[in-house]
């Protein structure tokens, strides 16, 4: 697990990147949490019966699909209260990270003032080698570097 913060411009620089932007769109919705006026929780499965056939995603949404939605639940003049997205990295992907993901987890978290984000992996087979998780770490720093963006 790695984890790490982003604060002041950098939150605004993140901010725009995922929301407008197409910076993670080839990340799937594994969960998100957005906390305004209401509370809103987005599972990420598609509706199968929404879609024409064949066209629906497969178990979760692309980031892609639900960022203009999302998006438009957070603009306005006020911050939300509690912003929690998971993304996934899609399952054809993790191959190329490394041959025993089975899952690869950005957790993000906003709560006063401050993003907290997490990595997270699952294993295929069980393994007290921790390379999978250094490979998904790397991917991850080098997307926020590629972005400009600080880690604290």
């Amino acid at each position: 697990m790695y984890a790490f913060s982003l604060e002041g411009e950098d939150i605004k620089k993140f901010m725009s990147c995922l929301l407008k932007e197409e910076c993670f769109d080839i990340f799937r919705v594994h969960s998100c949490e957005i906390v305004t006026f209401c509370t809103f929780k987005i599972d990420g499965t598609p509706n199968k019966d929404f879609f024409e056939e064949d066209s629906a995603p497969d178990k979760k949404c692309p980031w892609s699909l639900l960022r203009p939605a999302v998006f438009g639940l957070i603009k306005g003049k006020k911050l939300p209260k509690v912003f929690k997205l998971v993304l996934a990295v899609p399952a054809d992907k993790l191959p190329l990270l490394h041959d025993n993901l089975q899952e690869a987890f950005l957790n993000i978290s906003y709560e006063s003032g401050r993003i907290n984000f997490t990595t997270g992996t699952m294993q295929r087979e069980f393994s007290l080698d921790k390379q999978h998780d250094a490979a998904f770490e790397g991917y991850i720093k080098k997307l926020f570097k590629k972005l400009g963006l600080t880690a604290v």
